[in-house]
């Protein structure tokens, strides 16, 4: 009977291990990009936004040296590839659009709604799995 409450007693640390870094990996795996990631849907944001030309093409800047951090980031093997093809697509669109003025703001702000399209397709297609997450957590844990 010791030896069997021993036996579950020494998985304890093990299953709060595998859900402490479960529930950590979420955020663990967008850690540092996240933040540029959100300055990123700042400067998009405010490029759609904004009535003047001056401004968007400051937010476009702003947005292209974000863009540029997130593709430097150090991108799991399995998510690498698709991960850069979203940000090359984005990059592309963005870069494509040419000086915003009066004349032609409005159009610029329809065709960089593309961007949010684009976002929505790639964060579905890289998404890690419950099952991926939780093998992860147990490769960490085991130091593999």
């Amino acid at each position: 009977m010791f030896f069997k409450s021993l036996g579950k007693l020494s998985l304890i640390p093990f299953f709060m291990a595998l859900f402490l870094g479960l529930s950590l990996s979420t955020s663990a795996s967008a850690g540092p990009l996240k933040p540029t990631m959100k300055e990123m849907r700042l400067h998009y944001k405010q490029a759609i936004d904004t009535r003047d030309p001056a401004v968007f093409n400051d937010k476009i800047t702003q947005f292209l040296t974000e863009l540029q951090t997130a593709r430097d980031f150090k991108f799991s093997p399995e998510r690498k590839q698709l991960s850069l093809e979203g940000l090359d697509k984005v990059n592309t669109l963005v870069r494509g659009l040419p000086t915003a003025t009066d004349a032609n703001l409005t159009q610029l702000q329809s065709q960089l709604k593309e961007v949010d399209q684009l976002r929505v397709e790639y964060h579905k297609k890289v998404k890690p799995g419950v099952f991926e997450l939780l093998l992860d957590t147990v490769k960490q844990y085991l130091g593999l």
